[in-house]
């Protein structure tokens, strides 16, 4: 299942002198299974976009078709919009904003309950899905807010794994993670992914980007500006000071500029620049 968006603008304030645009006729296209990284300044209207995917920020004008579902200003009271969240889940970039239940296994259990599931068989779907992010029994009876900030993440996204839906937003999911955190983070999406789930992250970090995504759509001041490839957003940022190209491609860019030639474009960690680095070498010595 993927999602289409076509012609999407939205304003926030908009009978105040503060009014905003936030997005301006955007259309895009995220396909079934795909793993797509959604990059821009802070205030590019990325937050707001993935929140109009699961009907959360109701477009003014345009439509967002997921599956037999459309978001639309004109659908904005259906009460569908229950339903397409079980099928496009939101972990927000703050894990506080969605854990507010007094223990681990109650707040996972909360998503299943408003979809009608009860008592036990409520909160075994609540154990299977905090099983599935790696958290065991000893943290069922324990308060969600006195865990460390990627404890409180997997805790989110469990709360959405526990619907079962075939999409997943991550906003800055590895934002104020330390490097094993994120990494660990990262390594479970990835699995998510390999699952058949179809995988949004909005995200600042390029390494990230050049690690994990297979495509990337970038906003700008409320516009889509670019989609493509990682390698071919690294040639296009050059020119925005907020977004920079990740180091491990300024090195193999720079190797390559010297002589060695790298296949940059199939660089996504610091494994692959040695490998290349180390078959360059026993082919010219």
């Amino acid at each position: 299942m993927g999602i289409k968006v076509n012609n999407v603008s939205y304003t926030y304030q908009k009978k105040a002198s503060t009014a905003t645009l936030a997005l301006n006729d955007v259309s895009l296209e995220i396909y079934d299974n795909d793993f797509v990284a959604l990059v821009g300044e802070t205030g590019s209207g990325k937050s707001t976009l993935v929140q109009c995917f699961n009907g959360l920020i109701i477009p003014d004008n345009g439509e967002i078709v997921v599956d037999d579902f459309i978001v639309s200003y004109k659908n904005r009271k259906s009460r569908r919009l229950k339903n397409l969240r079980k099928r496009v889940g939101l972990v927000f970039q703050f894990p506080e904003y969605q854990l507010f239940e007094e223990t681990v296994e109650k707040d996972v259990a909360f998503g299943v309950k408003n979809f009608g599931l009860k008592g036990e068989a409520a909160l075994e779907k609540a154990h299977q899905a905090l099983d599935l992010v790696g958290l065991d029994s000893s943290y069922y009876q324990r308060p969600p807010f006195e865990l460390s900030g990627g404890e409180k993440r997997k805790v989110a996204i469990a709360g959405v794994l526990v619907i079962e839906p075939d999409i997943l937003v991550f906003d800055e999911p590895t934002a104020g993670l330390d490097p094993e955190s994120s990494k660990e983070l990262m390594a479970l999406i990835t699995k998510l992914h390999e699952q058949g789930k179809t995988i949004i992250v909005v995200t600042h970090d390029m390494d990230l980007v050049n690690t994990y995504a297979k495509r990337v759509l970038m906003l700008d001041h409320g516009k889509l500006v670019f989609s493509g490839t990682p390698n071919a957003l690294f040639n296009h940022i050059q020119n925005y000071d907020r977004l920079d190209v990740p180091l491990l491609i300024k090195v193999a860019k720079k190797l390559k500029e010297k002589g060695m030639d790298l296949p940059v474009e199939g660089i996504h960690t610091i494994d692959d620049l040695l490998t290349y680095i180390k078959k360059w070498r026993e082919n010219h010595v």
